[in-house]
């Protein structure tokens, strides 16, 4: 790897997709992020966690659907028109996050991160890897491979 696509990919290491649950803003990191679109019609799967709404039928490509808000133990509430899904994935798992509006991309910088100080282990419900602050307006910066991995995991109680 060159120079130039070092400077490149630290820059694209700095965007974060920033969406709002709750008047609350959150912030993705855009490597993990493959679209956004509007909400579809989702499919109920049976014995399924209240927070996974169902799967979606994304060009023939079937999809796990979450509800962030719910997730997150917050209220559901009825989807607007400004509800969306962002759809992320890793190596292993891809999944839909239902949230309330994506507001913007935002460079955040390594130095502008505040580390969360949950250890690996202790929170395995925390999708918090740290805090923002940018604009007076803060930030939590999710863990995407906590979020994905719930596809995995799920999938590994279902078959046992």
């Amino acid at each position: 790897m060159n120079n130039n696509e070092e400077i490149l990919d630290s820059k694209i290491d700095d965007l974060y997709m920033i969406f709002v649950i709750n008047n609350q803003k959150y912030a993705l990191s855009s490597k993990y992020i493959t679209e956004i679109i509007e909400i579809l019609p989702i499919t109920k799967v049976p014995f399924l966690p209240e927070y996974m709404k169902g799967i979606i039928n994304l060009r023939s490509t079937i999809i796990p659907v979450m509800d962030a808000r719910m997730r997150f133990g917050m209220e559901p509430i009825e989807y607007s028109e400004r509800t969306c899904i962002i759809i992320i994935e890793n190596e292993a798992n891809k999944i839909g996050l239902i949230v309330d509006a994506v507001n913007e991309v935002l460079t955040i910088q390594p130095k502008q991160i505040m580390e969360s100080t949950k250890e690996k282990n202790d929170l395995k419900e925390s999708f918090v890897n740290g805090i923002s602050q940018i604009n007076n307006d803060i930030q939590l910066i999710l863990d995407c491979d906590s979020l994905v991995n719930i596809v995995g995991d799920m999938s590994n109680e279902i078959n046992e």
